[in-house]
């Protein structure tokens, strides 16, 4: 596929996320899809390596904590090949009324318009801040 057709596919990914859509956003990914998240995995549950199985309970997790979906702004976009970097913005309310706004740098490896491994770099200490 084209970087441009690449870029697409990211684009459609994170819009699922404000719809809550995760059968969605899983079925996006290839069954052997890995999602890595900075930080130290003994200091934060979330950082490291996560299957795509251990993802789907992550995200059932936080949107079961959410006021609705997870508002994913993609604010800029390059890509070369099969990888696409993208920074993102985010915007959630959770049911006990704490506002979560994150900033995030990822680079996701998209494979015949599936994407493959994300990595992800964010702030972690506020994450931590709103979801304990």
């Amino acid at each position: 596929m084209s970087a441009e057709a690449n870029k697409l596919v990211v684009k459609k990914f994170n819009s699922c996320f404000e719809l809550s859509a995760i059968d969605e956003v899983l079925g996006m990914m290839t069954d052997d899809a890995t999602w890595w998240v900075n930080g130290k995995p003994h200091l934060f549950s979330g950082a490291g390596t996560k299957t795509k199985a251990e993802m789907a309970q992550i995200w059932n997790d936080l949107f079961a904590s959410l006021q609705g979906g997870l508002k994913m702004d993609v604010l800029a976009m390059i890509a070369e090949g099969d990888l696409v970097a993208a920074e993102i913005r985010s915007h959630a309310v959770t049911k006990s009324g704490k506002v979560y706004e994150n900033d995030y740098h990822m680079l996701f490896t998209v494979l015949e318009g599936k994407i493959v491994q994300v990595k992800e770099y964010t702030d972690l200490m506020h994450a931590v801040e709103i979801f304990g």
